[in-house]
C-alpha cells in the first residue's frame, strides 16, 4: 500500500529526480533563486532519459533566462520530438534579445519532421518577430513541398506581421491545402494591408472550403470597405452562401462595417 509513504515518494519519477537534484523533497530554508538552478537544468538537457530532458527544457522556458539560449539551441537537435518542441517553446519565451542567437535556428525548425515542432516554431517566431532576412526565409517555406511546413510558415508570418510578406501570402491563397489558405488569410488580416482586399474577396466568393470563406468574411469585416466592394461581397455571402457558418460570419462582418465610423 502507498498511503503511508512520504508525499515526495508519490511523485512521478522524472519530476522527482529533478526536484531532488534541485534540493530535496522538503526544505526548511527558502527556495534558491531561479538563477542558481540554471546550471543543473542545462546539464539535464543531456540526460539519457528523454523525460528528464523534456522537464529541463520546459523548466528553462518557464525561467526564461537569456543566458540559456545557446544551450536550448543545441537542444533543438535532440532525437526526441517533445524535447525539441519544448526547446522551441522555451526559446519563444526569451524575448527579442534572443533573435540573434536563436532566430535562424527557429526558422530551420519549420522543416522539422514533427508537425508539432513545426507549429511550435511558428508560434515562437510569431512571439519574437524577426529580421527582414528571417521573414524572407519563412515566406519561402510557403512554397515547400511539405504541407505541414507551409501551414507553419503561414502561421509564423501571421505573428511576425511583416508587410514585406504580403505578396507571398497572397500567392498562398491559391494553395491546394485549405489550412494553408486560411492561415494566409489570417496573416494578411493581421497585416491590415488594404491592397490584399481583392484577393481576400476572391476567396470569399470562390473558395471551395467553408472554413476559408469564413476566415475571408471575418478578415473583410476587420479590414473595412477600403475599395467600396466589401459591403456588397459580404451582403451576398450573408444571404446566399451554402454554408451556414459562412453566412453567420459574413453577417457579423457586415454589421462590423456598418458600425465603423
Amino acid at each position: 500500500m502507498t498511503r503511508n509513504l512520504p508525499a515526495c515518494q508519490l511523485l512521478h519519477w522524472p519530476a522527482l529526480t529533478v526536484l531532488l537534484l534541485l534540493g530535496g523533497c522538503y526544505r526548511d530554508e527558502p527556495p534558491a533563486a531561479p538563477e542558481s538552478v540554471l546550471p543543473t537544468l542545462v546539464s539535464l538537457l543531456d540526460d539519457q532519459n528523454p523525460e528528464i530532458r523534456r522537464t529541463a527544457a520546459l523548466s528553462l522556458g518557464k525561467l526564461a533566462a537569456p543566458e540559456t539560449v545557446p544551450d536550448l539551441v543545441l537542444a533543438l537537435d535532440d532525437p526526441d520530438s517533445t524535447v525539441r518542441r519544448y526547446g522551441v517553446w522555451a526559446l519563444g519565451n526569451m524575448g527579442e534579445a534572443s533573435l540573434d542567437q536563436a532566430g535562424d535556428a527557429l526558422v530551420e525548425m519549420l522543416e522539422d519532421p514533427s508537425p508539432d515542432v513545426k507549429a511550435a516554431a511558428a508560434l515562437a517566431l510569431g512571439k519574437l518577430g524577426g529580421t527582414q532576412g528571417m521573414v524572407e526565409l519563412v515566406a519561402q517555406y510557403l512554397r515547400d513541398p511539405d504541407v505541414a511546413t507551409r501551414r507553419a510558415a503561414a502561421l509564423a508570418l501571421g505573428g511576425m506581421e511583416a508587410a514585406s510578406a504580403s505578396p507571398a501570402l497572397i500567392e498562398a491563397l491559391t494553395d491546394e491545402d485549405a489550412f494553408v489558405r486560411q492561415g494566409a488569410l489570417a496573416a494578411l488580416g493581421e497585416l491590415a494591408d488594404v491592397r490584399a482586399l481583392p484577393a481576400i474577396g476572391d476567396r470569399l466568393r470562390h473558395d471551395v472550403d467553408g472554413g476559408v470563406r469564413s476566415e475571408a468574411a471575418f478578415r473583410l469585416g476587420k479590414l473595412g470597405d477600403g475599395n467600396g466592394m466589401v459591403g456588397s461581397l459580404l451582403q451576398t455571402a450573408s444571404a446566399g452562401d451554402p454554408d451556414p457558418g459562412v453566412r453567420r460570419w459574413a453577417a457579423w462582418a457586415l454589421a462590423s462595417l456598418h458600425a465603423q465610423p
